[in-house]
Parts: C-alpha cells; sequence; structure tokens
C-alpha cells in the first residue's frame, strides 16, 4: 500500500464509518464502490473484512439483542452464511458486471416506490419462507461481490422494525455474511497475509466514523432514520448501475 492510498483509504473509511454507525448499513457498499476506482476490486473486498468484522461485533453489542437477532433471523443468518460461503468460492472466476447492475436496477426501483408510498407490511405467515428466499439472495450475490444488503434491508424494512432493531439486526446478519466470505476468501486464496495487514489498518478510521455516526443517530426520529436508510440506499443502487455500465 503506497502513502497516498493509505490516506485515500483512511479518509474512505471514516466517512463509510460514519454512515454505517448512522444507519447499520453501508460500509460494503461505499468502501469497494470507491476504492475499485483505485485497485483490484477483491482488493478492496479483502480490505473490507476486519473492519466489518469489528464494528459489526461492537454493533450487536451495542444493540444488546444477539438472542433476539438469533430467535428472529436465524432462517435468514444461517442460509445466508452457507449460500454465501459457496458463492464465495466462485469470485475469482466469475464476471460480476451485469449482477451488479441489475442489482442496482431493483435496489433504485424499490427505494423509489417505497419513497412515494409505503409498502404494507410482510404478514407473520409468510415471514419464515421470505427470509430464507432473501438469505439465498444475499448469500449469492454477496459472495460473488460482497455486497448482500440489498435483500437484507428489503426484508427488514418490510417488517416494519423500529431504528434500535433496524440497526441490531443488520449488524447481525452483516456478520452472518462477513463470516464466511472471510473463510472463502481464505479458501481461495484471495486473502493474503499482506491483504490482511492492510484490513486491519482500516480497523481506526471505520471506528473513529462509526462513532461519530452512532451520535447522528440518537438525533433522528423513526420516520427520519427511515428516510435516511432509503435515501442512502438509493444513492447506493444508482453507484452500482453506474458500476455495472463503466464495468
Amino acid at each position: 500500500m503506497t502513502l497516498e492510498l493509505f490516506f485515500i483509504a483512511f479518509a474512505v473509511y471514516v466517512f463509510a464509518g460514519v454512515i454505517k454507525g448512522t444507519i447499520g448499513i453501508g460500509l460494503p457498499t461505499i468502501t469497494i464502490s470507491i476504492l475499485a476506482q483505485l485497485v483490484d476490486p477483491r482488493i478492496a473486498i479483502s480490505f473490507l473484512l476486519l473492519p466489518a468484522l469489528v464494528t459489526n461485533s461492537w454493533q450487536i453489542y451495542r444493540g444488546g439483542m444477539l438472542m433476539k437477532s438469533l430467535r428472529t433471523l436465524w432462517p435468514f443468518g444461517l442460509t445466508m452464511l452457507v449460500v454465501l460461503y459457496f458463492a464465495s468460492l466462485f469470485a475469482p472466476i466469475v464476471p460480476v458486471r451485469w449482477l451488479v447492475f441489475g442489482i442496482g436496477i431493483m435496489v433504485v426501483l424499490w427505494t423509489v416506490t417505497t419513497m412515494l408510498k409505503t409498502p404494507p407490511r410482510l404478514p407473520d405467515r409468510y415471514d419464515r419462507p421470505v427470509q430464507v428466499l432473501a438469505g439465498v439472495v444475499g448469500g449469492a450475490t454477496g459472495g460473488l461481490t460482497a455486497i448482500w444488503s440489498p435483500s437484507m434491508v428489503v426484508y427488514l424494512h418490510s417488517r416494519n422494525f423500529n431504528k434500535n432493531e433496524f440497526v441490531a439486526f443488520t449488524g447481525f446478519l452483516i456478520m452472518c455474511g462477513t463470516v464466511p466470505l472471510a473463510l472463502g476468501y481464505i479458501s481461495n486464496g484471495i486473502l493474503t497475509r499482506e491483504l490482511l495487514i492492510g484490513s486491519a489498518l482500516m480497523i481506526v478510521p471505520t471506528l473513529l466514523g462509526f462513532s461519530i455516526g452512532e451520535r447522528l443517530r440518537s438525533r433522528l426520529s423513526g420516520p427520519q432514520f427511515h428516510r435516511a436508510v432509503l435515501i442512502i440506499f438509493c444513492l447506493t443502487g444508482l453507484n452500482m448501475i453506474r458500476r455495472g455500465i463503466m464495468g
């Protein structure tokens, strides 16, 4: 890592940490989207792994809802964990450009329609099957692109969880994705010792930004929080479309 790249990455991880601390998501999408313009995308993903593990562990601890997360989301988490690991083994050989583009289209359509009209709440009787479906989709996309938040946010939003539940549950689900992704990258040889050191260096700026974001979240009301999630998610989708078009 050159000194110039280190300072750029430092600033990117502070910014991404602020977003994640505020709404509970955004760390993979922001860091990968920006750093992939400067380095190989798989290197950008490798840098992400340790900061993601640390911040999501902290997010779960601060949320104080680990047992509730396990009881509520075990079908989603277990399905995604298994599917994501096996999908990550194909990351070095599968072109992801059009997959990212397609996900971006779906994300933008969903966020725009949701902002225009609140969708109906997902009935309890469909909860478990939808969790499994979301886990399969999130695992497949996460293993190939390191981005599994679309299915996660769509599901959590459909259940109308409050902002503290949303942040705690996203921490749990992102952890369920980060662990198998790291194991998959070790298995396929992408995560080297040098990249592991680079990932460790990004923990400090991420935690710095995360602490700022937590303070911002405490000042947001429930409706403001959900609107912030939708706006940032829409921008994420637009950026994914851009990545798909530009390759």
